[in-house]
């Protein structure tokens, strides 16, 4: 059976499209392997959705040097062996690059063998590693029309899809009241929903928790996805709220705590700000303040700009100013929405399998791309 490997690892950001699209590519008959490692996500990911997994040894590069430049030059300089054994083992007929530095160590063999490369850009700023791998690639996807100003001189190799959902968390769209019932929230209560990305964020938990004494005052119940280490505080600090307060460490379908909610709390991580947009749900947006080249704030800009967050830069949070932006989108009765609505987010991980496979059956798979290493 004809193979496509598709490199995503580390975080839900990554592994959650590329399932999406992987589901719609099975449904065409083609089978796909993940390159990952076994630090992230993925490993348990996978193995629910089963699908094949073969691990890379690989690591992000600090931009800044300091001593470990030599044990991430060694990972990589190993997974790079290993992300070759996989190619001529396995004989992909494309490869699918979804960011991050195991895209790239991938993309350097499908380039000398000649294995089409495609990326998919879920960020609205582009990442150092689809940058680099653009040069190469036969499509970039893209989850927005706004981002293509990031994209100079590759313009006509754009597509704008979308960042793929998944289905069961999309289907919550609309059904506000069923949702709350299921979480055993009060139907007529203003509910806000907290969360710091799939590995949780201490900063937001603790500046969020600063609110309790506002929060009971105004009568609100909480959805709060706290990730590990926030979970048990939270949890003792929610045995003593008089209004309904749900903790997860982790909530692996968030479609029905989006349906439950009137605003968000959040980071801005690509399939974040595009699970917001779909809901159509305010939030209050903290980019990650490390997050490499500020990714998270371009995102959560181009929420803003669709009417539908605030955004608090991770220096400046502090609880009151977290409860002023919160104020101020419970009292707003209207947001301006861009036109970017239903099949542009509904059918974007089917557009992205269709078109690959489309280009493969007019191509020939290995052998098929220039052989240089050159731009």
């Amino acid at each position: 059976m004809d193979t496509i490997f598709i490199a995503a690892g580390g975080t839900g950001g990554h592994i959650f499209p590329s399932l999406c699209i992987a589901q719609e590519i099975r449904k065409r008959g083609f089978q796909v392997i993940f390159l990952g490692t076994k630090r992230g996500m993925e490993e348990n990911l996978l193995k629910e959705a089963d699908f094949p997994l073969l691990f890379v040894r690989a690591r992000g590069w600090n931009r800044k040097w300091d001593f470990s430049f030599f044990s991430v030059l060694m990972d990589n300089l190993i997974g790079f062996f290993q992300t070759a054994f996989y190619f001529f083992r396995y004989r992909p007929r494309a490869l699918l690059g979804m960011g991050s530095y195991l895209s790239l160590l991938s993309a350097i063999w499908a380039r000398v063998l000649g294995v089409p490369i495609y990326i998919h850009e879920q960020n609205i700023y582009p990442g150092l590693s689809n940058r680099l791998v653009s040069r190469w690639a036969r499509k970039i996807f893209i989850s927005a029309p706004e981002a293509i100003v990031y994209w100079k001189d590759r313009e006509e190799k754009i597509d704008v899809v979308g960042n793929p959902l998944r289905e069961e968390v999309m289907d919550w769209k609309g059904k506000k009241e069923e949702a709350r019932q299921k979480l055993g929230l009060k139907k007529d209560r203003q509910t806000i929903l907290v969360m710091g990305g799939s590995r949780g964020s201490e900063v937001i938990n603790t500046t969020f928790l600063g609110t309790m004494d506002w929060l009971e005052k105004k009568g609100l119940q909480v959805i709060h996805i706290t990730g590990e280490e926030g979970f048990e505080h939270t949890k003792e600090m929610a045995e003593k709220f008089s209004s309904p307060y749900l903790v997860y460490k982790f909530l692996p379908q968030p479609g029905i705590a989006y349906a439950a909610a009137d605003l968000a709390i959040a980071r801005a991580g690509a399939n974040t700000i595009f699970e917001l947009f779909w809901f159509e749900l305010p939030s209050v947006l903290i980019p990650y303040g490390d997050a490499t080249d500020d990714h998270q704030l371009y995102n959560a800009q181009w929420l803003e700009k669709q009417g539908l967050a605030r955004v608090i830069e991770e220096k400046n949070l502090t609880s009151s100013l977290l409860i002023e932006e919160v104020e101020k989108i419970l009292i707003s009765s209207s947001c301006v929405f861009s036109d970017l609505r239903g099949k542009y987010l509904r059918e974007s991980a089917s557009q992205i399998a269709q078109t690959i496979i489309e280009e493969l059956k007019r191509g020939k798979g290995i052998g098929q791309d220039t052989l240089s290493l050159t731009p």
